[in-house]
């Protein structure tokens, strides 16, 4: 029995071991987020300078009265993703907006595919529904795009966004906005998660299933939100062991019932320039020229 279950073991850390090397193989396939310091991230080259230097401080400033987000990237290429793929990925690594209002917006330029991607915040669906995201990139970008006149179009865009976003009744913005967590207090949580949801889920399929379920789990998540990969992957096998070894032993019984408790978590950072935690639920069009 020992040897089944031994042998059992051995094929799920395979299978484990699997996954994450064919994830990172896909994810060195991906094109990579750059890291948010200003509101004009333009590493295609696609604007002028003075353009991005006019834009940037007009999005600081209409950041700092309004607490809405306005972010813009341009990008050379972003094979084999769709525009929508990418967006998504780029807004849940930057989250642009406030926290809670979730009035951050992505204007996204993909050079080389000529592809464009207009991500709205929860927040900002009403003031900037679908429809109106693709008449902007329809009937505003596209055309300027094609004559070869960016710096227009996108003064143009950032322009009627402002004023869509403008007339719409959102919180004022606040004198001290809500303190991003510090990499102490992210890391407190995330052990919290992996030794209570470990536990949690030991209990019901058991120490091996049940620390490779919430290896995956951390995986996808990490995933989700945007992480390094090489990091999502060590902390995916961290959760592994961790789970295998300790959650459930210290903090649960062998009666333990799993309809008995309740079990949550949580997580945001930067410097500079950094998105205010805005939240992202798939809101937006694509476009291309």
């Amino acid at each position: 029995m020992n040897t089944i279950r031994l042998s059992i073991h051995k094929l799920l850390v395979f299978f484990l071991s699997c996954v994450l090397c064919i994830m990172a193989a896909q994810a060195e396939n991906l094109a990579p987020i750059p890291a948010l310091t200003a509101p004009v991230m333009d590493t295609a080259n696609m604007l002028q300078q003075d353009t991005r230097e006019d834009l940037n401080g007009q999005l600081l400033d209409f950041s700092h009265q309004h607490g809405s987000q306005i972010v813009i990237l341009t990008v050379p290429t972003i094979a084999p993703e769709t525009p929508f793929d990418y967006a998504t990925r780029v807004m849940n690594n930057w989250r642009p907006g406030r926290m809670g209002v979730d009035d951050g917006v992505l204007l996204l330029l993909v050079r080389d595919e000529h592809k464009t991607f207009l991500a709205t915040g929860r927040g900002l669906e009403g003031a900037i529904p679908d429809v109106y995201a693709k008449r902007i990139l329809d009937d505003v970008l596209r055309p300027q795009l094609r004559a070869n006149n960016t710096d227009g179009g996108v003064r143009q865009t950032v322009d009627i966004l402002e004023k869509l976003i403008d007339g719409e009744k959102l919180p004022a913005v606040s004198q001290q906005p809500p303190q991003k967590q510090s990499f102490s207090a992210m890391f407190i949580e995330a052990m919290m998660l992996v030794f209570f949801g470990g536990a949690f889920l030991k209990n019901i399929f058991g120490t091996r299933l049940g620390s490779f379920i919430l290896a995956l789990l951390v995986l996808a998540l990490g995933w989700y939100i945007g992480w390094n990969l090489i990091l999502a992957v060590i902390i995916a096998l961290f959760s592994y062991i961790v789970t295998y070894v300790f959650a459930g032993n210290v903090f649960v019984s062998d009666h333990y019932n799993p309809h008995d408790d309740n079990f949550w978590g949580g997580g945001g950072s930067g410097g500079g320039f950094s998105g205010g935690g805005g939240g992202y639920g798939g809101g937006g069009a694509s476009g291309s020229w």
